[in-house]
Parts: C-alpha cells; structure tokens; sequence
C-alpha cells in the first residue's frame, strides 16, 4: 500500500509540474524549485523501498515484504540518523541528503528545501538550532567545532557563525545557542568562558587588538558594554570581560595598553584629560573617590589619574587629578572632592600642606611660586596681596556688565581706575560696617572668579594713584588685623591647653603596642630602594635556584643535628656544661633562619636602617624613630603573612625565641615582635638590641641585659654595631657589650650612619675616632669593616659625597646578602665551636678531677681538699698543666672564678674521670667529640658545598632545555 501511494503522489507532482502555465497564473502554488525536494526524495524513496518482483519484470509487488507497515520513510530515516538512507550516520555522512554535494558545499544541508541561512534546522535532526548540540551535524559538538554552521568557513573567519543568515554584529546570538549575547558566558561558541577568551567574539583577531571586543558591530570606543555581558560600562565590574576586577586590572578596556601608558584608560574614545570620568565607572572625576579606578583612594594614591607620573612629577602634565581642567584654574587640584583652600593636602602628593615645599604640585617651590592663588598668612609683602586682591576683583566685576569687552587696560584705562579705586576700598569699607556699600558692589568672599592675566601696561598716572589707594587700604585693614589678634589671643591659649588635655588623654590611653608604631613626615623626593632587591637578590628568578639549595641545606642541617647527638650532648649532659654557659645547642639553633643583630648606641639610627630594609618606612607600623631615646625593647622582625605586633610571651613561646624564657620575665616585658610580609623576613630574622645610653650612674636592671645580648650574639650570623656621627662616646655597658664580641671580630660590621650630615672633610676624622674606640676594646689587633652611609630613603643632604655613600650603602647591601648566603657555613662553624666549648669543659674538670685524685688521702676531708683546689687553681698548675698536655689554648678556657661557681653547684668529686666513660663495645665520647671537631663537622662544608654545585647544575641544565621543548610541541587551538 505503501508504495502504490508513493506513486500516486509522484504522479500527481509531475502533472503539476507539466502544467506550469496555471501554477504561473495562479496567486499562491509551489514552483518547480519548491517541488524539486519532494521529487528527490520521492525518488530516493522509491530506490531504497521498492523491490523487484521474482519474475523479474521491475514491476513493484504490491504484497512484498516492509521493515515497517507504515507510510513515513523519512521520519524512519530520521530515527536512525540517516537522512539520505545510504547507510552512513548523519555526524558520519559528509553528504547528508545524498544530492552529491558535500555538506561544507551544500547551501541545503539536510536538503529540505530551505536554505540553510533560513533553516531553523540545519541538518535535519529535528532538533532546532538553538537548542541543537551539533547544529550543522558532523558529530563534533558546537563549542569544540572550528565551523559550527558546517559552511566550509573556519569560525574565526566566518562572517555569521551559526549560519542563521545574520551577520555576527548584527546577531543576537552568535553562536545560536538559544541564549542572548548579553547572557551568554561563551558568546562565540568555542567552549572557553568569554572571562578567559582572548577573543570573545570569534571572529580571529584577540581582544587587546580587536576594535570591537564583543562583537556586536558597535566600535569600543562608542559601546556602552565593552564586553557584551548585559551590564553597562558605568556598572560593570570587569570593564572588558578578562576576568580581572578594575581595580586589579592592570588594563582596563583590554586594549593591550598598561594603564600608565593608556591615554584613554576606559576605552570611551575621550583621551583621559579631556574624559569626565577617566575610568568609566559612572562616577564624574570631581566626585569620584577613585579617579583612576585602581583600588587607591585619591587622598592615598600617588598617581591621582593613573597616568604613570607620580602627582609629585605631575607638572608635567599640568593636570594632576586628570579632570581636563589644568591646575591653575582647578579649585579641586588633586581631585579628593575638597575644595583647595579646605585641603590639608592641596595637591594630593601625601605631603601636609603646612610641610609641603610645593603646595600645589606645580614644581615650583612655595616661595617662588607666582601662580598661587591662595594668599599667604605669613607674607611680608602684604603691599603685592592686596593689589592682586584688588586686581581680581576689578577683573571679576566687568565681566557680568560688559558684553565681551576688548582689552580694558588698553581701550578704557579711566574706567579701569576708577573701578580699581572702588574695589580697593570695599575693605576699608567693610571695617568701616558700611552696609549699603557692601550691598551695591559684590562682596569680596562671594566673588571667586578664575584668575586672568594682568594687563600687560598700565598708565602711570593709574599706578600711582594705585598706589596711594593701597596705602590707604593697608592702614584700616592693619588695625582691624592686629584687633583680631588681640582677640584671638585668649582664644589661642584655650585652644593650646585644650590641645593639652587631649594629649594628656591620649597618653593616659596608649598601649604598650603603640610605642612601636610611629608616623612622621614622609620626604617629597624619596630615594629609590630598586637597588636593595637587585643585591639582596629578592627577585622572583633567584628563587628557584634559592629553593634548589634549600633542599641541599635540609640534608646538611640533619647532618649537624646528628653529630650533635651522637658525640657532643653526651658529654654536655655528663659534665652539666649547661650549668656553666648561657650558650646552647639545640634544635632552634640548627634550624633557624639566619640572624642579622643590630647594635649600638641611642638615636644611631638602628630602627631606621631596619625600617628601609623592610619597606617599612612611614607606614602605621614602622619602628619608631627620632631623635629622642626609643623605648628599651628588644624588637625583633620575623615573616607573616599579616603584619602584627608581639608581645614578650608570644615571643618566648616561638621556636626560635623560646631560650629566653630562662633569662626570666623581665626581659619578656621588654621583648616585643613585629611580622610582617617582607621578601627579606621570608630569609632572615633580624633583631634590634635597644639603644645603649651612657649615664653616669649605672642603673641595674631587672633582668641580665648582657647576658642576654651574649645570647643573641651567639647565634648571630651577622652583627652591625650602628654609630651616629655625633655620638661616638662609649661607656661602660657600651666596653661591656664590646668585651662580649672577643672572638666575633670576623662576623661584626660597624656603620657609621647618617654620615651625610657630616661635612666630606670630617668624614676621614670622624672614621678614625670610631676605629680608636672601639677596636681596643674588642681586643682586636685588626678593626672590623666601616661602612660609611646614609641608610634611609631621605635624600642626602646638599654638599655630601653621594657616590661614596652610595657604593658604602651597596658594599653593605652586598655583605648582608653574603651572610645569607653562608647560612649553612655559619651553622657548621657555630656547631664546631659549641663542640669545642665542650670538648675543652669537659677536659678541664677531668684534670681539676685527676688533681683532686693525686691529692687525696685515705683519710682526708674531700671536700677540703676539693674546695683547696678549686680556690687556688693556680697552685696546682691547672691551666698550665692543661694547655701543655691538650694544647688547649688558655684564651678558650673560662676563668677560675667561673668554674669556682659551677663546682659549688655541682661538687667535683661527683664526676667521673673521662677514662672512665669509655666503654667496650661503645668507645669513649671524647674520641667522638675529637673525630667530630677535627674530621666530620668540617667535612660538611665540602659536602653542601659539592650538593649545592650540583643541584644549581641540574636547575641550569632544565632552565636550558625548557626553551627547546617549547619550540617542539605543536601549537595547540582552542
């Protein structure tokens, strides 16, 4: 039944298509190529259904056999994904109706009739395009397809994507998807979100070079949506769709232009100076707290317009809040929404005005500025104000009666006078209280007109009786000026004694923290700290040679740890060499990141050189610096995440730190801490050891100050003693801490800071004096290294050498990156000296034992005879006997009186003679503790230094092969 229906059909077409005159004539029909489809498909029909009958007359047989009892074939083929029914899938077939045209070729894909620009589906799978996965059916899903209306045109190139027949910037749906561009996270269809899209409309040119990044046909410059997400510019958060917030986007409108160097920051095609709201935010510059748009209130940000000159270098430009409207004309210089004369920073530069050598950012300093239009309270020349005053009122008043008047200095020079003799008397009037007056000429306060030029010439005869107007002027306006004071004087003493109390208050509420922080003026023209990351080698590419040495240390450190275990404590522990040293060894020392110690005088200079090494100048929580003495604390600086300040029991719990709770509380409560996020910390901790002042009364302190600084000195890598150039007395703490260096002579610096204040030829006598100090008293034959600097970002004062300065303050800068570097040599070298130390402990109790067992009888009092020898050492011949046999030197041996106490706390014939402590099968721990001092701790210096070569070796060799293995790999699309 089936097939004679078909034929019916097919019979019925071709009369209508023989009969093409009355189509023709009539209002509505198909035409022949409407009808064409339908015949193909007929056609097709017939040749895959119909079947030949056994007796071979190509008659169709009526009763034959079907897959299917029903008339819609197509629909079949429809099911199972072959349109054409030739046996191959649709997302196989790359011809998909079977009319020999490849579907890249063919304007009718799925061949039903309608062009595909007009085919709501395109291949003919019965789903729409808008909500089809694979609208031109090649099998490749639409965000993975290079050409997703199956047109042979690459995306890129494609002038209409999704081949609905509108163009991409005229398309609401470029991708047809079904969901709007304006809501659509993947505008162009290629499975990247438009976020993370260089080029989020598809059409192959990447958005920093693309002149219409969403592409909805509105150029950048004119489009109120840069990005095509639906929010308005003034709205959008993420201006051009990068994913990047504005105020963290280091290119706004994704131009391809940093920020600093892009004269049209919002991409609204107005060039910044001439741009209302220079970052597109909706917010009009004049009352925009962040003008630029990067994250920086406008009373913060050193670049008010974003321009990339500072507000400080902003003369050049001439227009500092970047408002269109140049400084000398703008009432609102640095654009903080306060007008000039009610900023305390009129030109936003971070400098008060009261401290501030140029007031209003026009590079020309207070006292030589002619531009300013505020008048100066303090100015001797009040004669020149008041003819500026007078001039521009005179200037302000023609303006509202005249109708555009030319040149008034020069055409109408009576007229000019006249209004000049009557504006030059309003103040006298106005002391006078002459209402009517006041009344009839504008006042002198309302009156804010812009200031004009003076006229280039004027009439002698107007000068002169200018003059003598202003002579008459100054005099009332002197006498109401000194009754003012007069009366402002009781005023001013309660304002001076309320100001007082408050300080008083704010005294009586200070917390112990906010001893450390401390504000103070900030210099205009700071010198530049790029040098301090290029020599302590801060930057992100020593980094990973850093990391690979790490590595090494780790291994070398646990080297330590066990020598120390197995051949220095036992003899530690059996001779108690703890109850005699404030020295130890432990796990904090080995471990620990290096230590730079900071000593030396009051007021040397030590807390600014920690705060410029930190980047921790004029911030809330720089140390406190001045001339005045700082508080007594023992400041130490350590990494953190955030910056925060610690007490002494925060301290004494830390790793580190923890060895000074031994030396009691007083000194926790003189310790104090301070994390912050400094590249520096991350490798070092440095401490601050406080300000020596000389009195001449020694006053005790709570808690063993020196032998506290012995402790920090011990575990110093480095130790800078800080001089200032006035301050080169040294007392007896200052000999005592000196005393305490003996030995440390090759790991102590002095610097001599400040030395810019010092003229060039006192310099040289200066440095002499510092070295005859202080080098006697450290019992040093040869001085420590000078550095001879300035260590802060002030700029060096007018005369100094600063090229000297300048390479002591990098030779400095060198040295302490030396230190880090030699972490490992330090810990090796600190370990042998402990070792040593103990080595030369436990020998000197084994002779005081070996005397006591010479000199003991069987009947004897012991302790007689102990205490005889520990009083009287000298009789004996301790010493001498030692040095002789050990060839222990007598420099590293304490003194008598030391072990005089130790021996009353721990009696001498408690111990054993070292021969005694050897065992069989475990040997005896001084010949371990010789073997690890001569052989296997100095051995470790040649090991890290072997592992560290080749690791750098290895880092080099990837850092070499990385660029070839770039080249090779194939360049991947998305």
């Amino acid at each position: 039944m089936g097939r004679l229906t078909l034929w019916f059909l097919l019979g019925l077409t071709l009369i209508a298509v023989s009969n093409n005159v009355g189509f023709a004539n009539a209002d509505a029909g198909p035409s022949e190529s409407e009808c064409r489809p339908y015949i193909e498909k007929a056609i097709n029909e017939l040749k895959t259904d119909g079947v030949t009958g056994k007796d071979g007359s190509g008659e169709l047989q009526a009763d034959q056999p079907r897959g299917d009892d029903d008339d819609d074939d197509d629909e079949d083929a429809k099911r199972v994904n072959d349109l054409d029914g030739d046996g191959i899938p649709d997302d196989q077939d790359d011809d998909i109706d079977g009319d020999g045209i490849p579907n890249d070729e063919d304007d009718d894909i799925d061949g039903d009739g309608i062009p595909n620009d007009k085919d709501d589906d395109i291949d003919g799978d019965g789903i729409p395009n808008e909500d089809d996965d694979d609208i031109d059916g090649d099998g490749i899903p639409n965000d993975e397809d290079d050409d997703i209306d199956g047109d042979g045109i690459p995306n890129e190139k494609d002038d209409d994507i999704d081949g609905d027949g509108i163009p991409n910037e005229e398309d609401d749906d470029i991708d047809g998807d079904g969901i709007p561009n304006d809501q659509d996270d993947d505008i162009d269809g290629d499975g990247i979100p438009n976020d993370e899209d260089d080029d989020i409309d598809g059409d192959g040119i990447p958005n920093e070079k693309d002149s219409d990044i969403d592409g909805d046909g509105i150029p950048n410059s004119e489009d109120n949506d840069l990005d095509g997400d639906g929010l308005p510019n003034e709205k959008d958060e993420d201006l051009d769709g990068d994913g990047l917030v504005n105020h963290e986007d280091g290119d706004l409108d994704g131009d391809g232009l940093p920020n600093e160097k892009d004269e049209d920051l919002d991409g609204d095609g107005k060039v910044n100076h001439e741009d209302e709201d220079i970052d597109g935010d909706g917010t009009l510059n004049h009352e925009d707290s962040d003008i630029d748009g990067d994250g920086v209130h406008n009373d913060e940000d050193h670049d008010v317009d974003g321009d990339g000159l500072s507000n400080s270098e902003e003369p050049q430009s001439m227009d500092i809040d970047g408002d269109g409207v140049p400084n000398n004309v703008d009432d609102d210089i640095d654009g903080d929404n306060k007008l000039n004369e009610k900023d305390d920073d009129m030109d936003g530069d971070g400098i008060l005005n009261e401290h501030d050598n140029d007031m209003d950012g026009d590079g020309i300093p207070n006292d030589h500025d002619d531009s300013r239009e505020t008048a100066d309270d303090d100015d001797d020349d009040e004669e020149e104000e008041v003819k500026k005053r007078s001039k521009r009122e005179v200037d302000a008043a023609p303006i509202v009666e005249i109708e555009a008047p030319p040149s008034p200095a020069e055409e109408f020079p009576a007229e000019e006078e006249k209004e000049e003799e009557a504006a030059e008397a309003e103040p006298e009037a106005a002391v006078e209280e002459e209402p009517k007056e006041v009344k009839e000429d504008e006042p002198v306060e309302e009156a804010e007109p812009e200031p004009e030029p003076e006229p280039e010439a004027e009439p002698p005869v107007a000068a002169e009786q200018q003059e003598e107007a202003v002579e008459e002027a100054v005099k009332p306006e002197a006498e109401a000026s000194a009754e003012a004071d007069e009366a402002e004087e009781p005023q001013a003493e309660a304002t001076a004694v309320a100001a007082e109390d408050a300080v008083d208050d704010d005294d009586d509420d200070t917390k112990p923290e906010d001893e450390l922080l401390w504000e103070g003026v900030i210099p205009q023209n700071r010198r530049s700290r790029q040098h301090i990351t290029e020599l302590l080698l801060l930057d992100e590419e020593f980094n990973a040679r850093e990391k690979a040495t790490d590595n090494v240390a780790e291994i070398i450190l646990r080297d330590i740890k066990k020598i120390y275990e197995n051949a220095v404590k036992p003899l530690e522990t059996l001779y108690k060499y703890r109850d005699l040293s404030n020295r130890h060894f432990s796990d904090p020392e080995i471990f620990s990141k290096p230590l730079i110690l900071f000593m030396g005088p009051w007021s040397g200079g030590k807390s600014s050189i920690l705060n410029y090494l930190t980047d921790n100048e004029y911030t809330p929580n720089s140390l406190r610096t001045g001339a005045e003495p700082s508080p007594a604390y023992f400041n130490i600086l350590m990494w953190g995440n955030e910056t925060e300040v610690l007490d002494g029991t925060q301290l004494a719990a830390d790793y580190t730190f923890s060895g000074l709770q031994k030396f009691g509380q007083g000194l926790e409560e003189r310790l104090r801490g301070l994390k912050m996020k400094s590249k520096l910390l991350e490798k070092v901790n440095i401490v601050e050891i406080p300000g020596i002042l000389e009195v001449r009364k020694q006053v005790s302190r709570v808690f063993p100050f020196n032998d506290a600084c012995q402790w920090f000195i011990d575990r110093a890598d480095i130790i800078f003693l800080v001089y200032d150039p006035a301050k080169l007395d040294v007392g007896p703490e200052t000999e005592a801490i000196l005393d305490q260096l003996k030995g440390r002579e090759y790991q102590t610096r002095i610097i001599l800071n400040k030395a810019d204040t010092v003229k060039p030829e006192e310099l040289l006598r200066v440095q002499g004096a510092l070295i005859w100090n202080i080098s006697p008293l450290m019992s040093s034959a040869q001085p420590p290294l000078m550095y001879t600097t300035s260590l802060w970002t002030h700029p060096y004062q007018e005369g100094a050498p600063a090229r000297l300065l300048l390479a002591q303050e990098r030779a400095f800068l060198r040295d302490l990156r030396t230190a880090i570097d030699k972490r490992i040599e330090h810990k090796i070298a600190s370990a042998r000296r402990f070792a040593v130390r103990v080595r030369n402990h436990a020998k000197m109790v084994d002779c005081y034992l070996n005397t006591y067992y010479n000199h003991k009888t069987l009947f004897g009092n012991k302790k007689r005879i102990a205490d005889d020898i520990i009083d009287h050492p000298q009789n004996y011949h301790i010493y001498e006997g030692l040095s002789t046999l050990t060839n222990i030197s007598r420099y590293d041996l304490p003194d008598p009186d030391v072990y005089r106490d130790f021996f009353r706390l721990n009696p001498l014939y408690e111990f054993k003679k070292l021969s005694e402590t050897c065992t069989y099968f475990r040997g005896c721990p001084i010949t371990k503790l010789d073997l690890a001092i001569a052989y296997e701790l100095p051995e470790l210096a040649g090991k890290y230094k072997k592992m560290s070569e080749a690791a750098l070796a290895s880092i080099e060799g990837q850092a070499q092969a990385e660029p070839s293995n770039v080249q090779a790999e194939p360049k991947k699309t998305s």
